[in-house]
């Protein structure tokens, strides 16, 4: 993987229209003969022809099998076929698109199953009816748009598309496919690491394999065709404090084939690892409320970051609504930040979809074409901490009225962050720094946070534009960590909200840093953060406050088993 990923869809690129053509397949000839079709003759009576329609043709092979305690819960391999419109009618300046409306948004069919035989004929029926229910409905939501602007004042004018450059492009990626009876034996096995574990009360372990291939094709003359294999694993389990309160931490790995996940080995470590925690966890005390220093280390930085600062770098903007209840009552923040200090200085932030690996360590959320079929770059977003510019479409936002590549499912989406930092610590410095800073506050400890549990998918902004609340966020691993440097691990802890301006103000970073790969949805495409470890000076923590379930009334029967001195559990594992 040391060729860059931009170079793997250089190698591809096709010169000229007449060789796309030459090598097209049958569902890619369909859907450009129907294309021409559509451009020419679909007008209904005197109103707007469509002066843009994309195709999109997607197929998934995915492998998946689940198992619980060394069982198989789930094991199927699927094939599926689905084909999206976008329909645009009106002009770029204004059309039937970035409005929403009950039940939900124009301009951008929802994919719908379509034939998974390469029947030509059977391929243009079922592109024909797609079409046609586009730009009926295209047309209604234009007229609604229109009449829904003449009741408000624009405060600026922002054409709704911009035009972009063509491009022919195949991406002839390796796929990840994987044998079903290989997955099978590796969650059973797996998974039966927890059988080993009584203070675990429920877990599965999950492993898919999935293979997307696109088609795309557009009027403006683009054509791509792009392979995107994934492969993604999971181990999820959860539990109970003695008081009740619950417990959960997961283990997750992604890559593009099995070769890029930590061996089984390696998974059955961090498994075994998890337990420990869960186990720890269980027995450790509730936290006291704290407002003070507070060191996010490793992962926990990495989750953090994407959740509260990277959903602000994405170009979207509020859409139109002609029903007060979907209109957004606040936008990105990061629209009126451009120029704007919103982090240290001496910080820079870059998303990287050209790149497959960074100093050495394997990124996992580039691509070479984005979903508007443009090609993908590099992009600077935030410079000696001072805001350059967002992760944009060809939808236009205040300040960033081009597209730099990075539209992924619906909107804009990240691909591989680097955070970078000038004045970054060793590991010991940055541990001393927040003992200073503890110190300096009169504290007895300060607090460290190695997991926090947004989960393995983070946020993007919400569909009207704005960004996503920050909330509240429980951490999975926290410590209390002493002048004298022992730790001491402390359950159900609350992190009061985290905004982005906070992270304008971090106190200290690592020279180092942690890469973490995870899924961004909507659209659940991967990316892959590399952010230093970062200290906070003030941040207030707290135990949960609510109603807590009861524990299970008697103890897991697993406890029998686990027990080698149990004979009863013994003697039922030898059968």
């Amino acid at each position: 993987m040391k060729a860059t990923v931009a170079c793997c869809f250089a190698l591809c690129v096709l010169l000229c229209t007449p060789c796309v053509r030459a090598q097209e397949d049958l569902v890619t000839s369909a859907m450009r003969d129907e294309l021409d079709r559509s451009m020419k003759t679909l007008r209904l009576e005197k109103l707007a022809k469509p002066y843009f329609i994309a195709y999109r043709i997607q197929d998934s092979t995915i492998t998946y099998a689940s198992a619980t305690l060394g069982s198989l819960r789930h094991s199927n391999t699927s094939h599926s076929r689905f084909l999206t419109v976008e329909m645009r009618v009106g002009d770029y300046a204004l059309d039937n698109t970035n409005f929403i409306t009950s039940p939900g948004f124009a301009g951008i069919s929802r994919g719908f199953p379509i034939t998974l035989e390469d029947n030509y004929k059977e391929l243009r029926r079922q592109i024909w009816l797609a079409t046609d229910a586009a730009y009926k409905r295209a047309l209604g939501d234009l007229a609604r748009k229109r009449a829904a602007l003449e009741n408000r004042t624009r405060t600026e004018e922002l054409p709704d598309f911009t035009k972009a450059q063509t491009t022919s492009l195949r991406d002839e990626a390796a796929p990840a496919r994987v044998e079903q009876a290989a997955l099978e034996k590796m969650v059973r096995e797996l998974s039966g690491l927890f059988r080993r574990m009584p203070e675990v009360y429920s877990s599965t372990v999950n492993l898919t394999v999935s293979e997307v291939l696109t088609r795309q094709i557009d009027s403006e003359g683009t054509a791509f065709a792009r392979k995107t294999p994934e492969v993604t694993f999971r181990a999820v389990a959860s539990t109970q404090a003695p008081d009740g309160m619950p417990l959960e931490d997961f283990v997750a790995a992604y890559g593009r084939s099995m070769s890029d996940l930590p061996s089984q080995e390696e998974l059955a470590k961090q498994i075994r690892q998890l337990g420990s925690h869960l186990a720890e966890l269980r027995s450790a005390p509730l936290p006291d409320r704290y407002i003070g220093p507070v060191l996010f280390e490793g992962q926990a930085a990495a989750e953090l970051f994407g959740h509260v600062f990277v959903a602000n770098l994405l170009a979207r903007r509020p859409p139109v609504s002609d029903n007060a209840r979907f209109q957004s009552p606040a936008e990105n923040p990061f629209l009126d930040k451009m120029g704007a200090r919103v982090l240290p200085e001496g910080f820079d932030v870059v998303d990287v979809p050209t790149r497959d690996s960074y100093e050495g360590t394997h990124l996992f959320g580039g691509y070479g074409i984005d979903d508007d079929g443009v090609s993908a770059r590099d992009v600077t977003l935030v410079e000696k901490g001072i805001l350059k510019t967002l992760l944009s479409t060809r939808v236009p936002v205040r300040g960033v009225l081009e597209t730099n590549g990075h539209r992924r499912g619906p909107g804009a989406a990240p691909s591989n962050v680097i955070v970078t930092t000038e004045k970054g610590l060793s590991d010991d410095e940055l541990r001393a720094e927040l003992m200073r800073l503890v110190k300096q506050r009169g504290l007895d400890y300060g607090m460290l946070v190695r997991r926090l549990s947004y989960g393995p998918r983070l946020p993007t902004l919400d569909p009207s534009g704005a960004a996503p609340s920050p909330g509240e966020a429980n951490l999975t691993l926290v410590y209390k960590v002493f002048p004298d440097g022992h730790e001491e691990l402390v359950r159900n802890t609350e992190l009061s909200a985290i905004t982005y301006t906070e992270l304008k103000d971090i106190a200290a970073a690592s020279a180092s840093a942690s890469v973490y790969t995870t899924t961004f949805s909507p659209g659940g495409s991967l990316a892959s953060f590399r952010v230093p470890s970062l200290l906070f000076d003030d941040v207030t923590m707290k135990k949960p406050s609510g109603e807590i379930p009861k524990p299970p009334v008697v103890p897991s029967p697993l406890a029998d088993y686990a027990n080698p001195k149990s004979s009863a559990g013994s003697d039922h594992n030898q059968h």
